[in-house]
């Protein structure tokens, strides 16, 4: 079966975004008196921040901005102004515009936890990531206890795949807050890409177990333990992950394929036949249901998943090899041998490719064609038996006798009890009646091989024009209890009987 490639989910979680607090008033103590235009101004601007504040708290998001915006105008170093507007901004997709807000803010604020992680999200969110990495180091060294710098800091280096680095800050970001299953899961991430996948199976392993619920984490489990071989662990969380979403095809073909390596092969065929529709124009996948098909007993069902694939793809060896050897088996040798015939075209150099057409061509009744390749084979590589077997005995039955017996001469140098050549050697004798010769080749052979029985049949006819008739129906009778459809054994039998 063609192995599949799965490729792991890797989903790099958003960040966690926090609000400004608004400053306390840094204003002197106030005149007891009547209030100068000052003072009414700096309450009224107070008081609009304050309501632009309520409004984003009420869900008010539009008109929050628009509130600051129109504040910015007027008192644009006023760093309540500046670190709502650029959070806001933040929240609503456009950071470009929220960076040099949230820099004059962190600036005043140089302190400050919340301006200084959403300036590093801004980074973060218009893609300016080292300055992104500088500015949660920052972060990270007002709060050493906080995981969310960490967390923050392994992302970024995730974006920017320096993996070491990503697994040292999640694996702080585990160690000041244990058991999140997000850092757990980008942890995984950075140790599969760092391409240690046994402990970014580890990882998924607990995200999942942590939250069960959350599909990508299954997902990323089941593909990773399957991936270290470790299909028995891999089985339900691939199967949760399916569950959780039928569509996800590759999922199905993960569970599928874990299924088969533990030899579920009933489940595995179950969940092809289940995404068959989905995958009905992938040609790897119709090939893979073809084989499981085949392996189930499923012969008709294979050869439709065959050649759909060949319709897919006409050029796939491994489908036009496999459609050709299940045909040939059906007894379809013609459509066997145009299989055959055209991988060849496709793979001349392959060995094994000329032996399954010379065999189909055989069967087809063109030994002319059969022969020609079986000596190109022999030609190639000498030592094949089981080819020099083949040919011998399409030149025998072609009439070429002395060709037939150099090659059965050939076979029993290597192989000195090779029954079916040791049988080919008696028949060239006894063709010759050269009948003792022909009675020793065949009786060498039924040593060779007791089951053989077309060495029993010739060894009664040597027998037989040897007036030894008796012993002759005593080997046919021998042979007939041990194949009882080789119907050369049942005729001669009832000949030999027959005559008394």
């Amino acid at each position: 079966m063609k192995a599949y490639k799965f490729g792991i989910f890797v989903g790099v979680l958003g960040l966690v975004l926090s609000s400004s607090a608004l400053a306390q008033d840094q204003g002197g103590r106030q005149n007891p008196g009547k209030e100068t235009p000052e003072q009414k101004k700096d309450r009224e601007q107070k008081q609009r921040i304050m309501d632009a504040v309520s409004a984003y708290k009420a869900g008010n998001v539009d008109g929050a901005k628009k509130s600051f915006e129109a504040l910015y105008l007027e008192v644009p170093d006023n760093v309540d102004v500046l670190a709502w507007l650029g959070f806001i901004y933040l929240r609503t997709g456009e950071s470009v515009k929220a960076v040099p807000l949230l820099e004059k803010a962190g600036k005043l604020r140089p302190k400050d936890l919340e301006v200084q992680t959403n300036l590093g999200n801004s980074y973060l969110e218009s893609a300016q990531f080292d300055k992104a990495i500088e500015q949660f180091n920052v972060v990270a060294g007002l709060s050493p206890t906080m995981s969310e710098p960490q967390y923050n800091l392994g992302t970024l280096y995730l974006k920017k795949k320096d993996y070491p680095k990503a697994i040292a800050a999640f694996t702080r970001a585990n160690q000041l807050k244990a058991n999140d299953a997000f850092t757990l899961n980008n942890l995984g991430v950075a140790y599969e890409g760092s391409r240690n996948l046994t402990d970014a199976a580890t990882c998924f392993k607990k995200a999942a177990d942590l939250r069960p619920d959350n599909k990508t984490f299954c997902r990323n489990a089941g593909f990773t333990l399957a991936q270290v071989q470790k299909q028995s662990e891999a089985i339900p969380y691939l199967e949760r992950t399916v569950k959780a979403d039928p569509d996800d095809v590759m999922a199905a073909m993960a569970l599928a394929e874990s299924y088969a390596v533990l030899g579920k092969k009933t489940d595995s065929l179950r969940i092809y036949e289940a995404i068959k529709a989905k995958k009905n124009d992938d040609a790897e996948f119709m090939f893979n249901l073809g084989v499981m098909r085949a392996a189930q007993g499923n012969s008709q069902g294979a050869e439709e998943a065959y050649r759909r694939a060949l319709e897919i793809d006409g050029s796939d060896i491994d489908t036009l090899n496999n459609l050709g050897i299940l045909l040939f088996k059906k007894g379809d040798f013609e459509g066997a041998r145009t299989m055959f015939d055209k991988l060849v075209g496709i793979n001349p150099s392959s060995i094994e490719a000329k032996v399954n057409l010379a065999a189909a061509s055989s069967k087809s009744g063109d030994n002319e064609t059969a022969i020609q390749l079986w000596k190109e084979i022999i030609r190639k590589d000498g030592r094949r038996a089981s080819v020099r077997l083949d040919l011998a005995n399409a030149m025998w039955a072609a009439g070429d006798q002395d060709g037939a017996k150099y090659h059965y001469s050939e076979v029993l140098k290597s192989n000195p009890k090779n029954a079916a050549a040791l049988n080919g050697i008696g028949m060239y004798h006894l063709l010759r009646s050269n009948l003792p010769v022909a009675e020793q080749n065949f009786r060498a052979a039924i040593q060779g091989d007791a089951k053989f029985t077309p060495a029993y049949n010739n060894l009664a006819i040597t027998l037989e024009r040897l007036n030894k008739k008796a012993q002759a129906i005593l080997l046919l009778e021998r042979a007939a209890k041990i194949n009882p459809s080789d119907e050369d054994v049942r005729k001669n039998l009832e000949r030999m009987k027959a005559s008394g």
